[in-house]
């Protein structure tokens, strides 16, 4: 505690920023250590940089390097982010311990600021993505059944829609409303579809073996088969897509559910994987653009912009 009001003391500007910022981001990988002491210390300075980034550091401050400093920070607090994401709020991570005046609503306010502040980095929107998808795909590690595949996914859209919904606004902010630009979270409503429909698979809900049929897995023009699914010795169909899956294998992974349909799929899995990615982009989204997702109505999470 005496060491960080020492080093947050002192006058910052750019350069010595990427300095501190990268001793922050180093600290915050700790939060991983099997020693409880070092873990608590570690998350206790992950939380004060996390203020200190967005109370007391200007935004144009935030070089490059330090934007990809923090998106570390971020990372390393994807429990937290996937918490906020779905609804809830960072408790974990003790942000604004102590401070009477402040509460959930204030620490996820802050929070999301941060996300805010470095998201217009394509490498630290990638990171955080990337991270904060794997914390969600950790809470449902195995599917056995439709419902849980549905509300895994429900899940993991809402990061995608939390996340989608900032960087947009961030570059809307930072462009212009009329301006034409590439979002930096890589990833769609259909590539998360596409990532349940091959979780499905991959977890045998897909029972029947009529639904991998060669003819539901070839190009319709070419007739040559996909590249990204294996019959196994054992007889069962592997899925697998990069993550997330590129704008062909989403598409080809669609027409495959199409043409199964119902008769191959009595359990409605793809319909379920549909419905839960829906709810969930729609969460997120609304966390920050409000109920009406279209921004009319402010969203439960305010971003401090300046």
């Amino acid at each position: 505690r005496e060491r960080w009001e020492a080093l947050t003391d002192g006058g910052w500007d750019s350069n010595t920023l990427e300095e501190l910022t990268a001793a922050m981001a180093a600290v915050s990988t700790l939060r991983a250590s099997q020693d409880e002491e070092i873990s608590a210390a570690a998350t206790w300075v992950t939380a004060r940089s996390i203020e200190f980034a967005v109370d007391q550091v200007p935004p144009r401050y935030y070089t490059d390097a330090v934007k990809e400093n923090l998106a570390t920070v971020v990372v390393n607090t994807a429990d937290e982010g996937v918490k906020v994401a779905t609804g809830g709020s960072p408790k974990g991570l003790g942000l604004y311990q102590g401070e009477k005046d402040k509460d959930l609503d204030d620490a996820n306010s802050l929070y999301t600021t941060m996300i805010y502040r470095v998201i217009d980095n394509k490498a630290a929107a990638a990171s955080i993505l990337s991270a904060f998808f794997d914390a969600a795909m950790e809470r449902y590690p195995d599917v056995g059944d439709v419902t849980t595949l549905e509300m895994k996914y429900q899940i993991v859209a809402s990061v995608y829609g939390y996340l989608a919904t900032i960087s947009g606004q961030r570059m809307v902010d930072i462009m212009g409303a009329e301006a034409d630009y590439d979002n930096p979270i890589a990833a769609t409503g259909s590539a998360l579809e596409a990532m349940a429909y091959a979780d499905a698979v991959n977890q045998g809900l897909f029972a029947d073996p009529e639904a991998f049929n060669a003819e539901y897995l070839q190009d319709g023009g070419s007739g040559e088969p996909y590249s990204w699914y294996t019959t196994n010795d054992d007889g069962t169909t592997t899925f697998t897509l990069d993550t997330p899956p590129s704008s062909e294998q989403s598409a080809q992974i669609h027409s495959w559910a199409n043409a199964i349909g119902a008769e191959h799929d009595p359990e409605y899995a793809v319909m379920r994987a549909d419905s839960g990615v829906n709810a969930g982009i729609r969460r997120g989204v609304c966390l920050i653009r409000g109920e009406d997702g279209i921004g009319g109505e402010p969203g439960e999470i305010a971003i401090k912009k300046n």
